[in-house]
């Protein structure tokens, strides 16, 4: 594959993602207009999200990259059992450590609901599917077809950690410790879709992580109003916390991604040697 189509390609494919996440919210605040219920918008909103960029990336890879489906990983959907298992376990040890070193939990008495499914629905499950489509999907199968598995892995994963910089207010250390955070967990799917050649193992991974994590039990030094359940630590280190950020780039979440990092890298090993 030549440069220019490599890189076209995979700028494409982000733009996609950009055009999917403009038009659920024209979709959500359309059906708020006509007092559509919440839950059933933001289900809405975020079914529209997946189904436009997934469309999209069909359509760029059968009449411009020339590439079938499964080139980049975009297989029948099939869950390995023990990524399925990991993705409940990562973000549940993960929480765990932080509520065995103390802390608080809070909730809301008056929840706001409409943030909560929008996390649920839109910031959880379809944002991981997407990303997982486009970064470990069209980028870097693009850029290991062009290249290596190496530079496209690397390459995708500092993408992938830039793009969450994106909007955000953050200090220059919080900054540093998202691109270390970003970069690892996004070596941790590249790896994970590299063991299995599919992006659904690392798609489900990265949707529990959310859910778990964000919409439904948060952990953060200040009260989350879009999550279900805030757990507050009682130190408020940087490291310890994450920063401006939040857990995903904590110590905490940084060794646990290290150990999934291992993990995968263990069974592909393996699956060389069969």
């Amino acid at each position: 594959m030549k440069t220019s189509k490599t890189i076209l390609g995979s700028i494409m494919a982000f733009a996609f993602l950009i055009i999917g996440q403009m038009l659920a919210e024209i979709t959500y605040f359309g059906l708020k207009l006509i007092h559509c219920p919440v839950t059933i918008s933001a289900i809405i909103s975020g079914l529209v999200y997946f189904v436009v960029v997934y469309y999209c990336v069909k359509l760029l890879c059968q009449y411009y990259l020339h590439l079938p489906l499964s080139a980049i990983g975009v297989t029948k959907f099939h869950l390995n059992l023990v990524w399925g298992i990991t993705a409940f376990i990562l973000p549940v040890m993960v929480i765990s450590v932080f509520i065995l070193f103390g802390g608080y939990f809070k909730t809301a008495a008056l929840p706001n609901r409409e943030l909560i499914m929008i996390n649920i629905f839109y910031g959880s499950f379809a944002a991981g599917l997407v990303e997982e489509l486009v970064f470990r999907g069209v980028i870097l199968n693009l850029l290991s077809i062009r290249w290596n598995r190496w530079i496209g892995g690397s390459v995708t994963s500092l993408i992938f950690a830039s793009m969450h910089i994106i909007g955000r207010k953050l200090s220059a250390i919080s900054i540093l410790q998202l691109l270390i955070a970003c970069t690892l967990a996004g070596i941790m799917f590249v790896l994970i879709e590299t063991e299995q050649r599919t992006i659904w193992n690392n798609a489900v991974i990265h949707s529990i992580w959310n859910l778990l994590t964000s919409a439904l039990v948060a952990v953060n030094v200040t009260f989350k109003n879009d999550a279900l359940i805030t757990f507050i630590p009682n130190n408020k280190n940087f490291l310890y916390t994450g920063g401006d950020f939040g857990m995903e780039s904590s110590l905490i979440a940084l060794v646990a991604y290290l150990i999934v990092i291992l993990l995968a890298v263990y069974l592909i090993k393996q699956r060389k040697h069969v």
